[in-house]
């Protein structure tokens, strides 16, 4: 790899069927071939290609028009897109992040859901977008709990993603014949409902489905808009090249009708968010809008004061019928398919190089407190020269 640059982006991702096999190939491609653009190099690796002693990384750099295997140093910035299915993953994800502790992080992560939720109660403007949320705690609270809830209670993981393992329970009427009604995603977001006679032969199934993992369970929003469609607000919160929190860009996601949830994972579709909400709820929408980019510009600073520095944030929030907000959730390595589908370029550009802006200012950052001489970055002991952005 050519080192003449500002410094070395790398870009821990996961794997995929077909070349290259790397996850989320239009976003990694995007990023390398504006890279020049912001005085960096970038390789895109798996979590397998560390070495153990973090000496070097074999990826993929886009060279040519075409992906090409390469070999690097430990990286300068370590961005790390891994998403986690199994335990196995994860395990390796965390040996190689540790193999190259030298490379500084683009962003530190969130905790799992429950987590952000006690961190963001602590603020009254925060706590007034968040749902009643307690930690489920077995089948007599979850019996308490659907015996109040009108619209029954939504109950998701911790730690889960894209809508998979989700349920939603509710009381049957008499005249429904009694029981509970229970419809939900699986592990691989495939969607089902069944029907049980009896509270407790409902209550039993729950258990059995959460087993030992962790879930957190909130009242059931009704979250649907005129059509009957599930829908929520996606909004995509970044640092930009001066290390400033923007609003990148807002995008409506749509279930199918009688659809769990809205997630694209789970065959949803996308929409502008401005007309959207104005088609919706008329003159409302507007202040809709408003309201959502303030509580956008809220919600960043509050986590990274707990979890630390963070680089970006898609932040998903529900809208009721009476035109109440809610944060549903906070997501540190947010998905950018959603600017695509509704074909809004500019907020599509900015999702994919706004990475490369604030891995430069960390860059830069970086050689101001090391005092370096200008023009010059000591990576791990080895001086990269810097040429224009203009030459790169």
């Amino acid at each position: 790899m050519n080192a003449t640059a500002l410094g070395f982006l790398g870009i821990m991702t996961g794997r995929r069927h077909g070349m290259p096999p790397l996850a989320e190939p239009e976003f990694c491609s995007h990023l390398c071939r504006a890279a020049p653009l912001y005085g960096l190099k970038v390789l895109i690796f798996h979590p397998e290609g560390v070495a153990e002693d973090g000496s070097y990384v074999d990826g993929y750099e886009w060279r040519d028009g075409q992906w090409e295997p390469a070999q690097a140093p430990p990286p300068d910035i370590l961005y790390n897109r891994c998403f986690y299915r199994t335990a196995r993953e994860k395990r390796a994800a965390s040996i190689a992040l540790a193999a190259l502790s030298r490379s500084l992080p683009w962003s530190r992560g969130l905790p799992d859901k429950w987590s952000v939720y006690e961190i963001l109660r602590r603020s009254p403007a925060a706590a007034a977008l968040l749902p009643e949320t307690v930690q489920y705690s077995g089948r007599e609270a979850l019996g308490n709990m659907l015996a109040w809830s009108e619209y029954g209670v939504f109950l998701k993981p911790r730690a889960g993603s894209h809508g998979k393992r989700t349920l939603h329970a509710v009381l049957l009427g008499s005249r429904d014949g009694g029981g509970v009604k229970v419809r939900g995603r699986g592990s691989s977001n495939e969607p089902f409902q069944y029907v049980f006679g009896t509270l407790d032969e409902g209550l039993d199934w729950i258990d059995r489905f959460i087993g030992l993992r962790r879930y957190i369970i909130q009242p059931y929003l009704q979250l649907t808009g005129r059509g009957g469609q599930p829908f929520d607000v996606r909004v995509l919160m970044q640092k930009n090249g001066t290390g400033v929190w923007t609003l990148t860009g807002m995008a409506v996601r749509l279930g199918a009708r009688g659809s769990l949830t809205s997630n694209l994972h789970g065959g949803g579709t996308a929409a502008r968010a401005r007309p959207f909400l104005l088609a919706e709820y008329g003159r409302s929408g507007e202040e809709l809008l408003e309201e959502l980019t303030r509580a956008s510009a809220l919600l960043p600073p509050l986590l990274e004061a707990s979890c630390g520095r963070l680089g970006e944030l898609g932040l998903d929030f529900g809208i009721d019928a009476g035109g109440r907000i809610y944060l549903l959730e906070a997501n540190s390595k947010p998905g950018r398919t959603v600017f695509r589908l509704t074909d809004d370029r500019i907020a599509a550009r900015l999702a994919a190089e706004n990475p490369l802006g604030y891995a430069r200012h960390l860059l830069l950052t970086a050689s101001r407190d090391y005092k370096l001489p200008r023009g010059q970055l000591r990576s791990h002991g080895r001086l990269i020269s810097m040429v224009p952005k203009e030459d790169s």
